[in-house]
């Protein structure tokens, strides 16, 4: 229930100040110090509203201990506002390990909080006690690694000259918060909460590539974009580059888990889940497409939000309608409906911001087009594979999977191996560049 409001308010923790710093041609102790005071304003701001708003909340959800623990959430978002200018100042850098150390001593430490607390019997307290030592921790940790002090500097000049940026930004963050939640509103409000639990299940393994992996890339795709924003030739080259490596695993899982959504629901969720098998086959190819959305990356890097909030609102009236439309057919309706929607949407969605490094669609397909050809090809062998077993009559979930996965790995390997698509080369020179010895043996394997 508190994670409603906060997750909400998440989103204007740094009003898009955060990448404003990252892609800044040069930073100023005047502008570094003003962003610094602003979050520190900001993260003043919040905290006082959250508290404001945990009596209604209490009231609303009839929750009273509610009230309570979003009083004690409020300092998360005071302690977030101090580590805004750190994190952002390591990003610039590339100084993830540094980033990721903290944030792993953060979630050490408040796992190891919160499950202490839950051992005392402390309930719902071990989830906010292990939240706030995480913060704590992770915040400490990125001002140790990066010390800088900020100057008694807050000037509205230095403000003005990134607002358009932040705040472009923060209201397309605003919008995309609505446009990927609306669906569980509706889902929840007019076919009940059995059919959220099928709906969320599905769409959660649909976003996992995007979560798990293509989030962290861009993490850092994005400063190394923003320090050659001018150059429209390396801009392409790294974008297309990344885009062929997230596909070179992200393809082959999506299009994989197409072909084995009724012996994966049954043996990884069990038989009790069985629905959500229907909800995969229609978002798991869609969880393919979804992985290569990088494409707000180059409207960060070439500064250009405004053009992003602007489709942001296109898109998620598109979405929201189509939420709506597809509701007379169920749950099944919502996600065919919003599936058939991004499709739509897909080719301005990649087309536009291409415009700002002077890529085509065609030229941005066509690279992706060997790794697709693999992927599918490696699908269709899985398909033959499992309809096979059906026609022998073994019908056992767990080894359908297992030997699909196995039949699937090979035969992925092999055809990467027969076709050589060129992501391979971009693949072996990372693994030869890195210091662990494991990933630069790995390298020579790599055609």
């Amino acid at each position: 229930m508190a994670a409603v409001l906060t997750n909400f308010l998440d989103t204007f923790r740094d009003l898009g100040m955060t990448s404003a710093l990252v892609r800044q041609p040069s930073l100023t102790d005047a502008l570094v110090s003003t962003v610094f005071w602003l979050n520190c304003i900001l993260g003043l701001i919040l905290p006082l509203l959250i508290v404001a708003l945990s009596v209604p909340a209490a009231w609303f959800f009839h929750e009273p201990a509610l009230g309570a623990v979003l009083r004690v959430l409020a300092l998360v978002f005071l302690l977030n506002s101090l580590a805004v200018v750190p994190t952002a100042i390591l990003t610039r850098e590339m100084a993830f390990r540094k980033i990721n150390l903290a944030s792993l001593a953060g979630a050490v430490m408040g796992t190891g909080v919160a499950i202490i607390t839950a051992l005392r019997q402390g309930g719902v307290w071990s989830l906010v006690f292990g939240t706030l030592t995480n913060t704590i921790v992770t915040t400490t940790a990125l001002w140790i690694s990066y010390p800088w002090r900020p100057q008694l500097i807050l000037r509205w000049s230095e403000a003005r000259s990134i607002a358009s940026y932040t705040l472009n930004l923060s209201g397309f963050n605003i919008l995309n918060y609505f446009a990927r939640n609306a669906d569980n509103i509706i889902v929840g409000r007019y076919l009940g909460s059995i059919s959220l639990g099928y709906y969320q299940m599905a769409y959660t393994l649909m976003t996992y590539p995007l979560a798990n992996f293509t989030y962290i890339i861009c993490q850092v795709l994005f400063p190394a974009m923003a320090q050659v924003q001018s150059d429209n030739a390396r801009l392409r080259s790294a974008y297309i580059r990344t885009s062929g490596l997230i596909s070179l695993f992200t393809f082959p899982m999506m299009l994989g888990l197409t072909v084995t959504v009724e012996p994966f629901t049954a043996a990884v969720l069990g038989k009790r889940w069985l629905p959500v098998a229907g909800l995969l086959t229609v978002f798991a190819p869609l969880g393919l497409i979804q992985s290569l959305a990088t494409a707000g990356i180059i409207y960060n890097a070439k500064g250009r939000t405004d053009w992003m909030f602007r489709w942001g609102i296109v898109t998620s009236l598109v979405y929201v309608a189509s939420f709506f439309i597809g509701l007379r057919w169920g749950m099944m309706g919502v996600a065919t409906s919003y599936a058939i929607a991004f499709t739509l949407l897909a080719g301005p969605t990649f087309a536009i911001p291409f415009r700002l490094i002077d890529l085509s669609l065609w030229e941005f397909i066509r690279s992706l087009w060997p790794t697709f050809k693999a992927s599918l090809a490696m699908a269709l062998i899985v398909a033959g594979w499992l309809a096979g077993l059906r026609r022998i009559g073994i019908l056992n979930a767990p080894i359908q999977l297992a030997s699909a996965v196995t039949i699937g790995a090979l035969a992925y390997i092999v055809l990467l191996y027969l076709w050589k698509p060129p992501v391979l080369q971009a693949l072996r020179a990372i693994l030869e560049n890195t210091a662990n010895p494991l990933a630069a043996r790995l390298a020579s394997y790599v055609p």
